[in-house]
This record gives C-alpha cells, structure tokens and sequence, in this order.
C-alpha cells in the first residue's frame, strides 16, 4: 500500500469545475486534453466559450480563450521547462 499512487488528477479538475460551476454554460471543461501526437497531456483544458463572458472568480478573473491547468503534486515542483511544454 505504500508503493499505490493517489490519482490526485480527477480530483483536481473536479475542483476547478466545482470551484466554476456558476460559469458552467459559458465554459466547457476537457480533462486529461492530449496536445500533441505524443504522450503528452495536460490535466485540464477550460474554454471559455463566448469572447465577452466575464468571470468574476479568483481563478478565472484572469482567463483567456483557452486555459491550462496542470497539478503538481506536493512534493513536485514548477520549472520553466514546465511553461513551455
């Protein structure tokens, strides 16, 4: 049981969709989104659907067309690798 991994990416995109839920027809939600032909995913892709929608939450006050999201676990940490990829 020490060696089981928490499969903590559900329940961080579950969390930004409930922390959004009142923007929930303006934006559509896409977990687990591949970018490339790759192996290479982001957790959760958040559209906004229509250009002038304003979202007056913390988290989507500074939201763009299209929004990234991937989840570091606590004891991983952000690069600037992680940015560009």
């Amino acid at each position: 049981m020490a060696n089981e991994k928490i499969k903590w990416h559900p329940a961080f995109a579950a969390a930004i969709q409930l922390e959004l839920k009142e923007y929930r027809e303006d934006l559509e939600f896409v977990t687990e989104y591949q970018l490339t032909d790759e192996p290479l995913r982001i957790d959760v892709l958040v559209i906004k659907k229509l250009k002038d929608i304003r979202i007056t939450k913390s988290l989507g006050k500074i939201f763009r067309k299209y929004n990234i999201f991937e989840y570091k676990s606590p004891t991983d940490y952000i690069s600037i690798d992680d940015y560009y990829q």
